[in-house]
């Protein structure tokens, strides 16, 4: 099953979006690397991937927040950094055993970037728009 970006998750911010859709592009291709039972080098490549690219987006979308003076900034900011410890704690679990994290990393970060997207950032969306800054 494909992991996919749906227009649904738009935020109508260009570079949010553009983001997105790179998270879930790192997220199906760990999904196809995990089911095709890819190099466990090549996997734990892609996690540290999904890491990096995690990081940038939370650093692009909190400067975007302080910005527009986003009230909720400082609970998004938490939900970020829990999720990255999350992500640190699986890429240290998978370095330990590669076949059961393997599996769990795609599945934990699609549900969590669904999640997030449709609860945290519309949030911050229907803040701009109640301005008139989107």
């Amino acid at each position: 099953m494909e992991v996919a970006w749906s227009p649904r998750y738009g935020t109508g911010i260009e570079i949010i979006d553009d983001q997105h859709r790179e998270l879930f592009r790192i997220v199906d291709r760990l999904r196809r690397m995990v089911s095709g039972g890819m190099d466990r080098s090549l996997v734990e490549d892609a996690i540290v991937d999904l890491v990096a690219c995690s990081e940038q987006h939370f650093a692009t979308e909190e400067a975007y927040m302080a910005k527009m003076a986003y009230p909720d900034l400082e609970a998004h900011i938490t939900e970020h950094l829990a999720m990255l410890g999350s992500l640190q704690d699986l890429l240290a679990k998978f370095r330990e055993s590669e076949q059961a994290m393997a599996l769990v990393v795609p599945t934990f970060m699609e549900g969590w970037l669904r999640h997030h997207i449709s609860d945290g950032d519309f949030g911050f969306v229907s803040f701009l728009k109640s301005r008139n800054l989107v």
